[in-house]
């Protein structure tokens, strides 16, 4: 996935769609749990979040 542009995001609000992506079944980490990017599926497209090394979130629309 190629992230079409990254914006910076709250921690609460990273946190909250990452853990109803994962109740919902419509996201998954790209390698173990909370490691790596988080991508997710909406009525809208595809999306990802990724916490850098700051311990800060940014998210974006991304193309496959």
């Amino acid at each position: 996935m190629i992230p079409k542009s990254l914006k910076p995001m709250p921690k609460e609000k990273a946190e909250r769609l990452i853990k109803q992506h994962l109740k919902d079944g419509t996201g998954e980490w790209k390698y173990s749990e909370g490691v790596g990017d988080f991508s997710y599926k909406t009525k809208r497209g595809y999306y990802m979040i990724r916490k850098d090394f700051t311990g800060e979130y940014e998210g974006g629309k991304v193309c496959l």
